[in-house]
């Protein structure tokens, strides 16, 4: 799970469920769980003050950063939009999740769908690998399917106030670099689809302090601020 953030000045906190924690100590199969713990990000003193209103927060791209960004931001009391343009999307990878993600991000032990303990990928040069070997007796590898996944960690970031939007972003407006222009926000444009319009959707804009770009590899936000080129990796689906 990888995301770009822009913005100019952010004030965070994110904290784990210690109800959850204890579901988990006492669940039969042992399953590494993070304490609690509190992170702070402080803007520095010469940061904008906002007047009269909160913070506004768009993340583009709902799947596991997206969803848990939003959802980390809608409990601090941030403005949080959340926009997504295949809500009911199956991906076919990253499927494949450690057993600390569970407590880690407050999952329900019955979001597994296969419990894998060992796995041989073949090369197309016939080149085999076992894949499982360092596991313990108690320990698996956590298949989840993305549509369920997202999908429950998007209305998790709804319940506590995100609001999220069925849409495709197209492209985003930089404030210009100045003293005058600390406090202009960035414009997002976008299409928002409501089934009302068909499959032609609508054309929006959103004005937001900060963006985070949690929209996958061939990322829009990443082109949006000119982040450069990345290193391409090969996938495996079985």
């Amino acid at each position: 799970m990888t995301s770009s953030i822009v913005f100019k000045s952010f004030t965070g906190l994110r904290h784990s469920s210690q109800e959850h924690l204890k579901v988990l100590h006492s669940h039969t199969n042992p399953i590494s769980a993070f304490p609690y713990r509190r992170i702070r990000i402080k803007a520095s003193k010469s940061s904008p003050k906002l007047q009269n209103r909160n913070l506004r927060v768009a993340v583009i791209g709902g799947g596991p950063a997206g969803g848990s960004a939003a959802e980390t931001l809608a409990k601090g009391g941030i403005e949080t939009y959340l926009i997504e343009r295949k809500l009911d999307n199956c991906k076919p990878c990253g499927g494949a999740i450690p057993l600390c993600m569970v407590g880690e991000f407050d999952l329900p032990l019955d979001i597994i769908d296969r419990r894998v303990t060992k796995m041989k990928m073949i090369s197309p040069s016939n080149v085999a690998v076992d894949i499982g070997q360092t596991l313990k007796p108690h320990e698996y590898i956590g298949m989840v399917r993305r549509e369920v996944l997202d999908d429950y960690l998007r209305e998790r970031a709804s319940t506590n106030g995100a609001k999220v939007i069925n849409g495709l972003f197209l492209k985003m407006d930089i404030p210009k670099k100045g003293s005058e222009n600390i406090n202009s926000p960035y414009v997002l444009h976008y299409t928002e689809y409501d089934g009302k319009k068909g499959g032609t959707g609508e054309r929006k804009t959103l004005e937001v302090d900060v963006v985070i770009g949690a929209d996958g590899a061939n990322s829009r936000v990443a082109k949006s601020i000119d982040a450069g080129d990345y290193d391409y990796a090969i996938a495996f689906q079985v």
